[in-house]
């Protein structure tokens, strides 16, 4: 069976594909990723054959998380996406020719005019509720009420949108129908699209109701594997051996003066605390890293799956591969989310008790009383049992290998026709 994954993102985004693709390929299968130059040295690293989408996940970062202010904001980010890499849209169509099967997720949402041109099954996957629920939305903190799966509506008449605006061109040059208003995404030849989320049960529990094409299958990682494989700088190996685990400490690189604030305030309040920590704070300048003082590592590219063992609490975020890692370990968690999907997993985090309330940036930054408080929160004692049982639920998950077995079964029922 020949499989291809599209993954149009950050490297959270497309990661998980390659994880993937490492069990598709050890079942005997073909797999390729397709997919930002940014991530060819990690498909190669892994063994996943790589095919190059023009684009950059750096500017995606810039047009859909460092200028997303509101979520009106998400259509004009995905136009200048797609407008700065012109070729990208051929390039996926000839990525996608002769596969079997082909994934893509939803900012890749192209592929399903070109899985339409070539007669290629489509899954679709995401990393965040995208399929209406009343249980919880991305877009109210509400739960289990009768309006919340209201939210999620809008979310399709966008892709339509956006394929209109995009695409229609390129779907009338190939022989194809222009795309309208009243067309369904969750659909194609009349079927459902089976559909994929790469997170965990206790993060998304999934809706009764929803029919059984939507499967919330686990992560998609393996992180004692990657653990093992990777030999820690002699500094980071001796400040761990220095002391307390220490708390991890990882927020963006986006060049912003928000950005900036943002982590001189976390710097201040750890330093404020005496909280030994290793953070990644790409923003600070060498004078303020000079001036933290011991109890602080400045670190540099270090894999979460790794560091995530040898530390006691970790501040991020809310990324949804990120989130699972630490979790994975049972490590108390404090989300400081910029966007609507890492709110959403920083409000799960709480409803399950392994870690304080997030601190949404996009409403203001948080003061230095507010990081001190929800530090000392973080570090209280009081989220580790929730973290712990999070961590059962989410070692006994095999993501890849149930996302694996529902791909080939899908194939198995085609034959059978």
């Amino acid at each position: 069976m020949k499989i291809t994954a599209v993954a149009v993102g950050t490297r959270g985004d497309t990661a998980p594909f390659i994880e993937l693709g490492r069990e598709l390929i050890a079942r005997g299968h073909d797999f390729r990723l397709a997919a930002f130059e940014d991530f060819h040295q990690l498909a190669d690293a892994a063994g996943v054959p790589y095919f190059h989408l023009d684009g950059s996940a750096e500017y995606l970062t810039q047009v859909l998380v460092t200028e997303y202010v509101k979520p009106a904001d998400f259509i004009p980010g995905c136009v200048k996406l797609y407008q700065s890499a012109s070729g990208a849209v051929d390039q996926m169509a000839e990525a996608v020719r002769g596969s079997d099967l082909v994934l893509y997720g939803m900012l890749a949402g192209f592929v399903r005019s070109a899985c339409e041109r070539y007669g290629i099954p489509a899954v679709r996957v995401f990393f965040s509720p995208f399929d209406a629920t009343n249980q919880y939305s991305l877009y109210t903190n509400a739960e289990n009420k009768w309006y919340v799966g209201l939210m999620a509506l809008d979310q399709e008449p966008v892709m339509n949108y956006l394929t209109i605006r995009l695409h229609n061109r390129w779907r009338e040059a190939h022989g194809l129908r222009r795309w309208h208003m009243t067309d369904d995404y969750r659909r194609q030849d009349g079927r459902w699209v089976p559909t994929l989320y790469p997170v965990s049960k206790t993060m998304m529990p999934p809706d009764p109701k929803w029919k059984p094409h939507i499967h919330v299958t686990g992560y998609w990682f393996h992180p004692e594997r990657d653990a093992d494989s990777y030999t820690p700088p002699e500094g980071l190996r001796s400040f761990l051996g220095d002391g307390e685990p220490p708390v991890f400490v990882c927020l963006g690189s986006m060049m912003s003066e928000q950005m900036h604030e943002l982590q001189r305030r976390v710097l201040s309040a750890l330093c404020d605390l005496g909280i030994r920590a290793i953070v990644q704070l790409g923003l600070l300048t060498e004078t303020e890293k000079r001036n933290a003082g011991d109890n602080i590592f400045f670190a540099e590219n270090v894999p979460y799956a790794w560091l995530f063992r040898y530390v006691s609490a970790v501040v991020h975020h809310g990324g949804c591969t990120t989130n699972g890692l630490g979790l994975y370990y049972g490590r108390p968690t404090l989300v400081i989310p910029m966007a609507l999907d890492q709110y959403f997993y920083g409000r799960r985090v709480h409803d399950i008790g392994a870690g304080p309330e997030p601190l949404y940036i996009r409403k203001n930054i948080p003061t230095a009383m507010q990081l001190e408080r929800s530090l000392k929160e973080l570090l209280s004692d009081r989220y580790d049992q929730g973290a712990r049982a999070a961590a059962g639920i989410i070692r006994e998950e095999d993501g890849c290998g149930t996302a694996a077995d529902i791909l080939l079964g899908m194939q198995e029922n085609t034959d059978s026709r």
